[in-house]
């Protein structure tokens, strides 16, 4: 099958790719070792062959050879013949030769011609047994020599004797350096047929292992097409490729266009490759495929049956080819298609007529009553094969049920789907409103809402768009508001601006004392609390608190505490216990929209007081309450963040990785993408990698540049922007973006603290002495809210001091303060400055219990470039971190050899090869192969990169 020419990143596979290095190891130790790798069409067998094989480089002869799908029989030895063909390219004829003798050269001129004249052969099975043992004694000859790995790929296509070779070979090759890695696809073999047997004999054998390679994960899909793109896919990209490839490397591939767009049909090549194996199945059981395309992606025997309108046993034996074919795979109750796109591709086959018919007939067996076990909601079903049957009242009438069955069941997402039916057969049915009881304006301002719950801004926003232009504002003053109030919520999550001139109007037309006009101050505070608008949210939280006592409603009273523990907190008041109550208080009235406030309020509250076990503990029980509640999408990403934020702080940095990744999956609006990004950037900068960092920072750039979040943007991108410099060794870059960010804080009324320590870290760096004492004056004059900021400023304080000599005092209570938030990784930087404190003020043996406590931090949060450049310091200082002795000879770091190192001082220093070279009494041409192994170990493009790391870690002495 034909996709593309471009060359996806190899993803996953990690411990599929261990498990074979693994075994790797046995074979260079004289041990024979089979592999057996098992999976579906386009499961990436062949890629992580090439994978391995590259790692093999230099330590291995490799070999390969695949089956060919033939329609009559399979090519006899066709694998055999490939991997000989090969090894004659790059041994040579005569050299193969060698290893078998003359006899055994004729018998191998019957596979390759290469090999001259063929032995006469009376006797087939006699030939047969004379050339299984020249290629054993060819094998032994060659795994003598080097560890000898041979591949044969897709054995479900095998002939006879090739299977019957792999068992001679597994059998007889035992304590040689042989790898067999053979490949095959599990719904290629069927129960009777000659590869099963031999795949079975293969996996029972001496020093054999079986690895089935499952589907790749969303996060595994996404590194794949950020290979593909050249770029980060978006959140939505990467659901939709992993919901339609189900995990499967080829096809996610075939997705994705030239210009690196999805495709929205299927290519004709993979949907000819999908569509083969249905085209060759048996006329009844193409015609059942068709069937069951139209009915979801999993259906009951029960329903088929009665669609099918055939008995059980008879559409068992329609069904079986495709099951044995693997289109289709069976389950206690019922079938489903392998995977997506075989279905999308059998549904897409599909013309008019047909899909009027099948439509026509899961109604009118639906109609009878519900399925049990039936994976679609009984009135969604109906509702979708009555509109696709053409019948439209039908199709009203179901979609309308459908759709206040949802909503009940906060399904938000379908509910949608159902009203956007109502509003497609509207037209068709002359007494619509008589049949469902509400008009055309009251369906919009309902898919409105449903769109909004559902984070489909876009749509919602056209919904609204469509209803305001219905709608007579004259008689329906509250309908208008509530339709503004669900236009700024979607401008809000969207970044759009208008969200607080369409807040305004709404209050204006929800006068009266009302749970709209409730509804609307709530909504109003909060998006002036979002921007930093305290004073205006105040008495808009206040009126909020009076009108649900008038009301005597629950919900708001429980709101306008949100609110005002809200505004508590932006001036430093934290009332943790009360917001425990309120939480409670929410649960208890069963009110999941403001239990979910509550709870991210909570969270919030508990983050920025540095309560990080407390948010790891109740975080994921919140999340999944927004889960339950139908709002994931919603406000999934503004739950998640302080969560991920938490585990970051705390130093499990796998856990918070694997928390940024759920945030992403729910392809939230941009308002949540702000957070997923954020997240993304700061766990790159804990593993100190300046590359992810810049990635995560465009992303950030990508987004709409709306007000509701713009002063928290412009601080959070100054402050990526000067680390992720700074990683890559940028200094003069560095230097002038501090400056901005000097001017940044200047014009700000609050300060932001991380960007102030990030800016004031890199001026000391880069010794912008006037901008460092700027930096250190704001932060002494600027309130702390909180226990956290106050560690953030001595910090800075601290950072003052490195520019006439680090205080060891400061550094050690700077460090105190984070091991007190339980903050390791911002510890083991404080500890790596204490250190060198302590060193300078000849207190050596401080110095190297800093360094070492330092070092065992920074690596166990996985913060490898900080434990380094804290090693390098202490190897600096002649103090050897690993032993707990201080004052020998430090090892050259970074895994360079002495001389390296010495070159390394010298390139830092601005000399060229020449120079280096008469520094050195060595030749030029020999600093230049240190430079090449210097940048090669250091993982850098250039000199200037090299000199920069050298820099920044402190290995050479600045100039």
């Amino acid at each position: 099958m034909s996709t593309s020419l471009r060359r996806s990143r190899f993803s996953g596979r990690a411990v599929e790719l261990d498990s074979m290095e693994s075994a790797f190891r046995d074979v260079s130790g004289g041990r024979q070792r089979s592999f057996l790798l098992e999976a579906e069409a386009g499961g990436g067998k062949t890629r992580l062959v090439e994978e391995f094989a590259n790692r093999l480089s230099g330590r291995a002869l490799i070999l390969k050879g695949g089956c060919i799908e033939q329609r009559e029989s399979a090519l006899p030895y066709a694998p055999v013949t490939a991997v000989l063909h090969e090894l004659v390219q790059l041994r040579g004829a005569p050299a193969v030769k060698s290893f078998v003798g003359a006899e055994g050269a004729r018998e191998l001129a019957w596979l390759l011609p290469e090999f001259g004249e063929n032995s006469e052969r009376f006797d087939a099975g006699i030939a047969r047994a004379r050339l299984f043992e020249v290629l054993r004694k060819l094998f032994e000859e060659l795994a003598r020599e080097t560890p000898l790995v041979v591949v044969i790929e897709d054995i479900h296509w095998a002939d006879q004797a090739t299977c019957d070779l792999l068992r001679f070979l597994a059998t007889r090759l035992k304590k040689i350096r042989l790898m067999l890695i053979v490949t095959y696809r599990p719904e290629g073999t069927s129960a009777t047929n000659a590869q099963r047997t031999t795949i079975a004999d293969l996996s029972l054998s001496e020093g054999a292992e079986v690895l089935t390679l499952p589907r790749l994960r969303r996060a595994e899909v996404a590194v794949q097409l950020e290979g593909l793109l050249g770029r980060p896919p978006t959140p939505a990209l990467i659901n939709e490729v992993h919901a339609r490839c189900c995990g499967i490397p080829l096809f996610a591939e075939a997705l994705i266009d030239a210009s690196g767009d999805l495709r929205r049909d299927l290519p004709g090549s993979l949907n000819d490759y999908l569509l083969r194996a249905v085209r060759d199945m048996p006329a009844s059981t193409a015609e059942l495929l068709k069937v069951m395309a139209l009915g979801g992606p999993h259906i009951t025997h029960a329903l088929l049956r009665s669609v099918a309108n055939k008995a059980d046993l008879e559409l068992a034996e329609w069904l079986r080819p495709a099951i044995l074919a693997g289109i289709l795979v069976p389950d206690h109750d019922g079938y489903a298609f392998r995977h997506a796109l075989i279905h999308e591709a059998v549904r897409g086959d599909l013309i008019a007529g047909e899909k009027v018919a099948i439509h026509r007939a899961y109604a009118d067996v639906l109609e009878r009553g519900p399925v049990p076990s039936y994976r679609v909601w009984h009135s969604v079903a109906l509702a979708r094969h009555w509109y696709g049957a053409g019948q439209a009242e039908n199709c009203l009438r179901w979609a309308w049920q459908s759709a206040t069955e949802a909503a009940a069941t906060f399904a938000y997402a379908d509910q949608m789907e159902m009203l956007k039916l109502v509003l497609a057969v509207w037209p068709e049915v002359d007494d619509a409103i008589e049949v469902i009881g509400a008009d055309h304006c009251k369906v919009l301002e309902l898919a409105a809402d449903a769109a909004c719950w559902a984070a489909e801004a876009e749509q919602g926003l056209a919904f609204v768009e469509r209803a305001l232009a219905e709608i007579d504002v004259g008689r329906n003053q509250e309908q208008l508001s509530a339709l503004l109030l669900q236009r700024a919520v979607m401008r809000q999550h969207a970044l759009i601006p208008g969200e607080i001139a369409d807040l305004e109007r709404a209050l204006d037309h929800a006068l009266d004392s009302t749970r709209l006009r409730a509804d609307g101050l709530g909504q109003f505070s909060r998006a002036l609390t979002l921007r930093g608008e305290f004073d205006r949210a105040r008495p808009l939280g206040d009126e909020l608190k009076d009108l649900s006592e008038r009301l005597d409603d629950e919900e708001y009273r429980i709101e306008a505490l949100i609110v005002a523990e809200s505004l508590e907190m932006a001036s430093g008041s934290y009332h943790i216990d009360s917001l425990w109550s309120v939480v409670d208080r929410a649960r208890q009235a069963s009110i999941g929209r403001v239990e979910v406030l509550a709870g991210a309020t909570l969270l919030r509250a508990l983050l920025e007081t540095g309560k990080y076990p407390q948010v790891t503990e109740i975080g994921p029980a919140i999340f999944a309450r927004t889960v339950e509640f139908g709002q994931a999408r919603y406000i999934g990403a503004i739950i998640g963040s302080p969560l991920c934020r938490a585990l970051l702080a705390l130093g499990r940095v796998s856990e918070a990785i694997e928390t940024c990744e759920r945030m992403a999956a729910l392809d939230p609006l941009p308002l949540g993408l702000v957070h997923v990004f954020e997240c993304q950037a700061e766990i790159a900068l804990v593993l100190g990698n300046s590359d992810r960092i810049a990635v995560a920072a465009r992303s950030l750039r990508s987004l709409p540049p709306g007000p509701q979040v713009a002063s928290r943007m412009a601080a959070n991108l100054l402050r990526f922007d000067i680390e992720s410099r700074a990683l890559a060794g940028d200094m003069d870059q560095s230097a002038i973006l501090v400056r901005s960010a000097l001017n940044h804080c200047e014009k700000q009324g609050r300060v932001s603290w991380p960007l102030l320590a990030s800016a004031m870290r890199v001026a000391v760096d880069t010794n912008q002495k006037d901008v460092a004492l700027k930096f250190s004056d704001l932060a002494a004059r600027s309130p702390c809210r909180n226990v956290v900021e106050e560690a953030e400023r001595l910090g800075i304080l601290a950072e003052m001091s490195r520019s006439t000599g680090s205080d060891l005092e400061a550094w050690e209570a700077v460090a105190q303060s984070w091991a007190d938030l339980s903050q390791p990784f911002r510890q083991a930087y404080a500890l790596m400055q204490a250190g060198g404190a302590a060193v300078n003020a000849g207190q050596r043996a401080k110095g190297a219990g800093h360094f070492r406590r330092g070092a065992d931090l920074a690596h166990s949060t996985g913060a490898s470039l900080l434990g380094n450049q804290i090693e390098t310091l202490a190897e600096k200082a002649r103090i050897d971190l690993r032993n707990g002795k201080e004052g020998g000879m430090p090892k050259a770091p970074l895994g360079l050899t002495d001389r390296e190192f010495e070159v390394l001082r010298l390139l830092a220093a601005g000399q060229s090869n020449r120079e280096i070279a008469v520094n050195l009494f060595i030749s030029s041409k020999t600093a230049s192969v240190h430079v090449s192994n210097i940048l090669s170990k250091l993982s850098v493009p250039s000199r200037g990169a090299a000199a920069a790391m050298a820099h920044r870690l402190r290995i050479v002495d600045p100039a």
